[in-house]
């Protein structure tokens, strides 16, 4: 059967605008019954996260330590993002890719499979995507040079276009763009796709063709749901995809990784001592998506 993970931001909102840590949330997880686990190195975008401070190593490595005493195994991370091609200021891009460079070696400590992250866009060519194609290459080129020496691939993501103005060709929002970026790397062990179901709704919601588009490709999954308008992050069957077609295009594609969430929205503001509740019921969400996975394989 498909397994079930979940991001560790599943209950790494905590009131009053403050945060949990990931060795909260991996213990959390790890109490209500998950087994694998997504660690959510975005953690670091908090300038008060351990893994932006002089130990950041020490801190991966109790994560890592944490995992193992509890019985979870890590299978993917998610890397720290920011809008690769815009306008940010020198020393803002260059601290950003300080974090993701710890990112991709924690995800080699923390030995999982892919560190996900966002393909970026090149606003100012408009819909030429081309441009954003030869961009992308030469910016992931390191990334994926460290990765491989971490062990490690990295996936990276499908994206939606934004339903307000001003409208703007997203790259990547088209999973035959996200196919052809990954194709031209020419390194399927080391680059793949993070297919994330949220987005792809937003952009019509076509599952079962995306999934069969990306096929072997496919390293990761974002598993979230929305109601067709914004990206909300929400518990599957909360919103309006059609979970049974997205079960069908995983089975189609004979992907044996694991289903899993991306839901911090859901039961963002409960108190800590309620957050057991959303990570025990999203267990039971998640066994009816195993159901509809194997159902897939006993439909004609």
């Amino acid at each position: 059967m498909i397994a079930l993970s979940t991001s560790t931001n599943i209950c790494a909102f905590a009131p009053a605008g403050k945060r949990n840590g990931i060795p909260w949330c991996v213990d959390a997880c790890a109490r209500a019954g998950y087994q694998v686990l997504d660690v959510n190195l975005c953690e670091a975008m908090n300038p008060d996260s351990p893994l932006c401070g002089d130990d950041w190593e020490g801190y991966v490595r109790k994560i890592a330590r944490i995992g193992r005493d509890a019985g979870v195994a890590f299978n993917q991370t998610h890397l720290p993002y920011y809008d690769l091609f815009g306008s940010l200021a020198q020393e803002k891009k260059e601290a950003m890719e300080e974090l993701i460079r710890r990112g991709i070696i924690a995800s080699g400590i923390l030995g999982v499979n892919s560190a996900v992250t966002h393909p970026g866009t090149v606003y100012e060519a408009g819909a030429d995507m081309a441009v954003s194609l030869e961009r992308n290459l030469e910016y992931f080129a390191p990334h994926v040079a460290l990765a491989r020496e971490a062990g490690i691939s990295i996936a990276l993501e499908n994206d939606f276009e934004y339903k307000a103005p001003p409208f703007q060709r997203i790259f990547c929002a088209e999973v035959g763009e996200l196919c052809t970026l990954v194709d031209a790397f020419a390194d399927p062990e080391r680059v793949g796709i993070c297919y994330d179901f949220g987005h792809a709704h937003l952009t019509g919601g076509f599952h079962r063709q995306n999934l069969n588009r990306i096929g072997k490709r496919l390293k990761a999954t974002h598993v979230a749901d929305n109601h067709g308008k914004a990206d909300e992050h929400l518990m599957p069957f909360y919103g309006t995809i059609d979970w049974a077609q997205a079960m069908a295009g995983l089975y189609d594609i004979g992907y044996t990784g694991e289903l899993t969430y991306e839901i911090q929205e859901f039961g963002r503001y409960l108190p800590n001592h309620l957050k057991p509740l959303v990570i025990e019921h999203s267990l039971v969400i998640g066994q009816e998506l195993q159901i509809l996975y194997e159902k897939a394989g006993n439909t004609p």
